[in-house]
């Protein structure tokens, strides 16, 4: 693998992190999750994509990656010490410069990470083969990053599920396709609700929750969209729960790909519960439902 000799300036790195094109943060995202998953190679090959098709100096940030997931794959499907130590060695070196943090990832946090690693990592292809998958630390997403979120990791639980999309620039919601390879690529709605597939797992950034709401088009043709919120620890498939409403939503079905719902990540406040004898008064009270009027 060829090293990229020009490292940018941390200003300059910054300047240019806002031109990283969505598809190449949801490739990035990608790659994330495959390593959550222990699927390094997979990491590695996800990631290299990337690095070669971008020809700025920044390169060298996905080449730590690649590198980090290129040693662990040496440890857990090699078993080779030596690959270990001289790809985890060369990550680090290359993604220092990126430190603290660079398109969401905690670039400080893997850099410690794979220090560790190096430190205990044994020097017997048996030992290498025998550590446990689950002892191997997660990918590390900076909370924020210049005051922006960190990223939504998404896992793609099947092979032919689409990566949630933005439909402009500045649509606060993501849309979600329906997956639907296992059901003979369509669905038929009826007037009861019904769980549509997305194929997909997801994590939200640090102190935010995922919010499945309806698509305008689809309310219009009355498709009913059943409004939920997914809790921050969740790991399992997105589904999205539809249904038709009286005539206009008869005959209709949900084609495999089809846009179903969207996603959105929305800041939530976890506070405790305090029982108390009395709350504080306010001018409505214990008006109700309705009771401001028209």
């Amino acid at each position: 693998m060829a090293r990229v000799r020009e490292i940018p300036s941390r200003s300059e790195q910054l300047a240019l992190e806002p031109t990283i094109s969505s598809e190449h943060r949801a490739e990035l995202a990608k790659g994330a999750a495959e390593w959550d998953a222990r699927q390094f190679f997979d990491a590695h090959e996800t990631w290299e994509e990337i690095w070669q098709v971008e020809r700025r100096p920044i390169r060298g940030f996905y080449q730590g990656l690649i590198l980090l997931a290129a040693g662990l794959h040496h440890w857990t499907g090699t078993h080779r010490p030596r690959g270990v130590r001289i790809k985890l060695s060369s990550g680090i070196e290359r993604l220092a410069p990126y430190a603290p943090s660079y398109l969401g990832v905690d670039v400080s946090e893997m850099i410690a990470d794979a220090a560790g690693l190096l430190r205990q990592a044994p020097d017997h292809p048996a030992a290498l083969a025998d550590t446990r998958l689950d002892s191997f630390p997660p990918f590390r997403w900076a909370a924020t990053d210049g005051g922006g979120l960190g990223a939504l990791r998404v896992r793609r639980l099947r092979a032919a599920a689409q990566l949630p999309t933005r439909g402009s620039e500045l649509s606060s919601g993501l849309d979600l396709y329906a997956e639907l390879s296992e059901q003979g690529g369509s669905l038929q709605l009826g007037l009861m609700p019904q769980p549509v597939p997305t194929g997909i797992a997801c994590a939200p950034p640090a102190g935010h929750e995922i919010q499945i709401r309806p698509r305008s088009g689809l309310t219009r043709r009355g498709v009913e969209i059943g409004w939920g919120t997914v809790d921050a620890d969740y790991r399992g498939e997105l589904l999205v729960s539809m249904s038709l409403r009286g005539p206009a939503g008869r005959g209709y079905r949900i084609e495999h790909g089809d846009r179903i719902a969207q996603l959105v990540v929305a800041p939530v406040a976890l506070t405790e519960v305090e029982e108390v004898d009395e709350l504080d008064d306010t001018a409505r009270g214990a008006g109700g439902f309705g009771s401001t009027g028209r």
